[in-house]
């Protein structure tokens, strides 16, 4: 319980001041600003709010995705938000037809989830937008124009997205490929102080620049970043040989090997700076002569040379990038272009009908939804809770698929509520009346989209005033709706982690599938990965599509063991230092996996097809049979196979025996901590 709490705490009062973004938050306040204005000005204080509350929660839609994976997922939004009044303004008549209504709503917006992000945000602006329909019930003509104006607010908003695609210059591709390119500098920097294999997630999570290019890009430009990309994949390759094989190239001359890896860290450095400034990268004077110098002296050791092709390679690309940024880097036209997938409604569907079923957690949390919903609509109308519409709608924000994520929205939503309706009473007491509301109410939406990502409290405190002073448009003073504010989030803080603890879908149960699966994966890309070391036969993308799945499925369940952690479930299917040491062990059989498939781009002695075919087979076997005692919970009466004999069978290559030495080291490991009786418990 008390590591619970801690990242509970830890994630509300987390500050992150490098998501903070005042030029995109000052465009999606200029979305809202045009429904606010107008509606002001045409006399309709409803109309106003229906066209804020359009524009404000698809403007949030803009913080996600690049381009069409940014202005799809806005339009849909949009589209939903104003089907959504248009039907709740018609139910919320009479009580049965809108405890039906946001009923059915919550739960068709909770299943989104199981789409992916995108979608569970499509689906929780479109539950927000029933409720607060369903408080303010109107005639047919009405909801038609409370709808059509939500739909234009939306459409406003994505519109400014769309109308900055011709003027920006790469920017989403920049900031990620920047991100990508510090985290192998901070790689290369820990080198001499670790051994651990650069995590995973920042290249997992890079988003290939052809599955969403830019728009109004020449081909040649984003070849040119994908480019990059693909020299990201083989320099983290070329880092984890350099860690692996640290304390071998020491013994050989200590200073060069400390030296390497710093300046690679430059290099590294100053690619990831100019990437992330739209510039040719600097010239570091004496850093290339110093690295051939040091290659030249741990060549006998180790290979250097496919290192500094590859730093040379992505400066030349990024440098050109920036030189030429209308032209087409050379190279660039081997970089291969992404199929073209089947409908895209198609796969949404079929996913949607598979999980259709109580095994799935999309399908219990939408059930759960659904009811926590119709719940606290029945408690706002049978208790008559003045705007008791805010009930149902802060359920659908609080209530998550995870009790974490449950849990921490509430608690954060309750605090930062208490203080935002603080903060509003004090302003409105201090500038007291003639001061134009609609000012502060757009100060607060900006400061709402500035916070989003920065801290969970400060954007709550945001959000709350911003609702305080958007109300007192329609003549409800500013005191009573922010106690009616805090009544209600305080109320519905109870109600959804009650329903989540009512009903759980805890983490803890898919955690020993998960790394079951990033077992298998790995297995299938370790025999794939030897037998074509063995053979000199490479298929380098059957290579590479099997290492990013193996890479994903390690993402996957590291993510999950981190949820898992800090949910206070007392009947976990494995001990704490069980998952945390499984992870470990797997990292170490991931990092000498890298090296080898760094040793692939080298020209060096292999081995006899029939001294590593075999060993391949018996380490992915291994695997293969810890997976199924993770996933069934049974410890198998035959033994593994003996890596450590088929490892002393082999001689000839000294490097490849160290890499699979760590491979070899990194299963047994976990073998033993699978047999160790706690891990049955």
């Amino acid at each position: 319980m008390r590591a619970t709490l801690r990242h509970l705490f830890s994630s509300i009062l987390n500050v992150d001041p490098s998501r903070f973004d005042g030029l995109a938050a000052l465009r999606c306040t200029a979305g809202v600003a045009v429904p606010l204005i107008l509606g002001a000005a045409w006399g309709s204080p409803t109309t106003a709010v229906f066209g804020t509350v359009g524009a404000f929660g698809v403007g949030f839609g803009s913080f996600q995705g690049a381009y069409r994976s940014q202005a799809i997922p806005m339009l849909l939004a949009a589209v939903g938000m104003a089907v959504s009044v248009l039907v709740g303004s018609l139910a919320g008549h009479a009580a049965l037809p809108a405890f039906v209504f946001v009923g059915l709503w919550g739960f068709g917006g909770g299943l989104l989830v199981a789409l992916g992000q995108s979608a569970s945000f499509v689906g929780l602006q479109s539950i927000v937008a029933a409720v607060i329909a369903a408080g303010f019930p109107s005639d047919p003509t009405g909801a038609l124009l409370r709808g059509a104006v939500v739909l234009g607010g939306g459409l406003v908003q994505t519109l400014l997205v769309v109308s900055i695609w011709p003027l920006r210059r790469f920017t989403a591709e920049r900031r990620s490929l920047s991100e990508v390119y510090r985290s192998l500098a901070e790689y290369a920097a820990a080198i001499p102080r670790q051994d651990v294999a650069p995590e995973p997630h920042t290249l997992a999570g890079t988003r290939s620049p052809l599955a969403d290019p830019q728009p109004f890009a020449r081909p040649g430009q984003t070849l040119a970043f994908q480019a990059l990309l693909d020299e990201a994949e083989r320099l983290r390759a070329s880092l984890a040989a350099l860690a692996l094989h640290r304390d071998r190239l020491r013994h050989s001359d200590r200073a060069c090997t400390g030296s390497i890896s710093e300046l690679t860290a430059r290099v590294l450095e100053e690619l990831a700076d100019a990437l992330a400034q739209g510039r040719e990268p600097r010239p570091l004077p004496g850093v290339a002569a110093a690295m051939d110098d040091c290659a030249a002296r741990l060549s006998p050791v180790l290979t250097i040379e496919p290192l500094l092709l590859q730093l040379r390679s992505a400066w030349r690309t990024a440098a050109l990038l920036a030189s030429d940024p209308g032209g087409t880097v050379a190279g660039t036209d081997r970089v291969e272009r992404p199929r073209r997938r089947r409908s895209l409604v198609r796969d949404a569907l079929v996913t949607l009908r598979a999980n259709l079923s109580r095994d799935s957690t999309a399908f219990r949390h939408a059930l759960r939804l659904g009811v926590s919903l119709v719940a606290a609509e029945v408690i706002a109308r049978v208790f008559e809770i003045p705007r008791g519409y805010w009930l149902p709608l802060t359920v659908a924000v609080m209530l998550k698929p995870e009790f974490t994520d449950t849990a921490s929205a509430s608690l954060g939503r309750v605090g930062g509520t208490v203080l935002g309706a603080a903060a509003a009473m004090g302003i409105a007491h201090t500038i007291g009346p003639g001061v134009p509301v609609v000012a502060i109410v757009l100060a607060f939406v900006w400061a709402s989209y500035a916070l989003a990502g920065v801290n969970a409290v400060a954007f709550f405190v945001s959000i709350t005033a911003y609702v305080v002073f958007l109300m007192s448009l329609r003549g409800v003073p500013e005191a009573s709706a922010a106690v009616e504010r805090i009544l209600n989030t305080t109320i519905a803080g109870l109600l959804a982690v009650g329903a989540y603890l009512s009903w759980p879908t805890w983490t803890a149960r898919g955690v020993r599938t998960a790394l079951g699966t990033m077992l298998d994966q790995q297995a299938d890309y370790l025999e794939a990965l030897l037998v074509a070391y063995a053979t000199g036969d490479a298929d380098a993308k059957a290579l590479d599509e099997l290492r990013s799945r193996a890479r994903r499925a390690r993402s996957n369940a590291e993510a999950l063991v981190d949820r898992t952690l800090a949910e206070p479930y007392w009947r976990a299917p494995l001990p704490a230092r069980t998952l945390v040491g499984l992870l470990a062990a797997n990292r170490r059989v991931a990092l000498a996996a890298l090296a080898i498939r760094a040793d692939l781009q080298r020209e060096r002695p292999l081995l006899p097809r029939e001294a590593i075919e075999p060993l391949a087979h018996d380490i992915a076997r291994s695997l293969r049979r810890l997976a199924e005692r993770l996933r069934d919970g049974w410890t198998p009466s035959e033994p593994l196979s003996d890596l450590a004999a088929r490892l002393a069978a082999i001689s000839g290559d000294d490097l490849l025996r160290d890499e699979i030495t760590v491979m070899v080291d990194g299963i047994e490991t976990m073998a033993d901590l699978l047999a160790d009786r706690q891990a049955h418990g």
